[in-house]
């Protein structure tokens, strides 16, 4: 097949993914609450791809999986839609221009990326938002979500290195 053709068939496996995270995620009573919070697939599948990808289509599937996000987790588009663009888009470029993405440093790139997404979003919607007793709900969803979201992307990285060398022209 023509690089084109691996490029179109490629991102369509990683569109379909970012389908099936979504309905997974929405689905209640599929994925069990652990310690009050599920975590957010739709974040693994945006920094496997940006591991793999180069900036725009990172750029382009962490948008998409943000709006997604926000749709899914949130009460209005923004957050993760503008942050996960920006970080998709950052983890593209290191990873291709100057960090390999081997497994250990995807693993550091997913918990500086899960972390700051999940920060920024308890400081904008809860810290600056003035919800009362912010610790804890912290502690008890926000804490257990990132960690759980960190975890799930371990699986994802190996699914989109399989669709990523299957569907890669050879060099």
């Amino acid at each position: 097949m023509s690089e084109k053709a691996n490029s179109f068939f490629r991102y369509l496996a990683y569109t379909i993914e970012l389908i099936l995270m979504f309905a997974l995620s929405t689905t209640p009573g599929l994925l069990p609450e652990i310690f009050g919070a599920k975590p957010v697939l739709l974040i693994c599948v945006a920094l496997t791809v940006a591991v793999y990808e180069r900036e725009i289509p990172s750029m382009l599937f962490g948008m998409a999986a943000g709006i997604l996000t926000d749709l899914a987790y949130t009460d209005n588009i923004g957050i993760f839609a503008i942050s996960l663009t920006i970080i998709c888009f950052i983890v593209g470029y290191a990873a291709n221009n100057l960090i390999v993405a081997t497994f250990m440093n995807f693993l550091l790139y997913a918990a500086v990326a899960v972390s700051a997404l999940f920060m920024l979003y308890f400081l904008i919607r809860f810290i600056i938002g003035g919800i009362p007793d912010p610790w804890s709900y912290f502690t008890a969803h926000i804490l257990s979500r990132m960690i759980q979201t960190f975890i799930f992307s371990i699986p994802m990285y190996f699914l989109n290195k399989f669709i990523y060398s299957s569907l890669s022209p050879e060099i």
